[in-house]
């Protein structure tokens, strides 16, 4: 087994990739820093992958896929696949969407960092309520830092999410479909994320939370190459020579 592939294992087991049929992702580091719910809305109507009729699991050292179908779906599919980082605690995503409904959109909000332990065995990854008490968010653009814990104790997570979403608070207590969520207010001790866009047939959408560090500092237009290859690696050269005067 090669070094990289030891890598890539221990990070899917480290960060909580628990190969589950629930398209809901956690990120547990080790200690819980939030999780993930994706679900789409056409016609009025919404309903998140977790609930989908079809959710087809494939994963390997280096990412986990879900193929997933739905009568909301009509024909189409979803791919969404997961990769973890190789330079922090996280993931980066990618979500497309193939011969789906014109009007279809995309949904998805993000909360519940407790800080609290959980078993990766037996976790199953869910936003609740009372995991989002102590969640203050700060937005921009469409990116996010996510401030969690107690004042002693205090984590920060970064958030990148798809171009052209507007990111607002919402009511984790109304989650029963996303367009319930979306619609929900901020009025609530347990606030989470929540954006919609429309989504486009074959056109990626890239996701990404993580713990900065000096190695780890990411704008959305770098999630294409941090995606396809695990890190970020800016040519100095190149920078250098684009910042010096002719």
């Amino acid at each position: 087994m090669s070094k990289k592939t030891v890598v890539f294992i221990l990070a899917f087991l480290c960060l909580g990739f628990v190969k589950a049929q629930n398209p809901d992702w956690s990120l547990l580091a080790p200690k819980l820093a939030g999780t993930l719910r994706i679900g789409v809305s056409t016609e009025g109507n919404s309903k998140w992958f977790s609930e989908f009729a079809g959710v087809k699991l494939k994963s390997s050292e280096k990412e986990i896929k879900y193929i997933l179908k739905d009568e909301i779906l009509a024909k189409g599919t979803i791919e969404f696949l997961i990769r973890p980082l190789a330079d922090s605690k996280g993931a980066v995503m990618k979500l497309t969407g193939e011969n789906i409904p014109e009007d279809l959109h995309l949904i998805w909000t993000y909360g519940g960092a407790s800080n609290k332990d959980v078993e990766i065995e037996k976790w199953s990854p869910a936003i609740l309520p009372v995991d989002c008490y102590q969640n203050v968010f700060s937005v921009e653009g469409n990116s996010f830092t996510l401030y969690y814990g107690n004042s002693r104790k205090l984590k920060i997570l970064e958030g990148l999410t798809p171009a052209g979403s507007i990111l607002k608070l919402t009511d984790a207590n109304k989650q029963e479909n996303p367009i319930q969520l979306l619609k929900s207010g901020k009025k609530t001790v347990a606030q989470v994320l929540t954006a919609d866009l429309k989504m486009v047939d074959e056109q990626d959408y890239y996701f990404c939370f993580y713990f900065l560090n000096p190695m780890a500092d990411y704008n959305y237009f770098m999630l294409p190459k941090l995606f396809e290859e695990g890190s970020y690696r800016v040519n100095k050269e190149t920078e250098w020579m684009k910042s010096t005067p002719d």
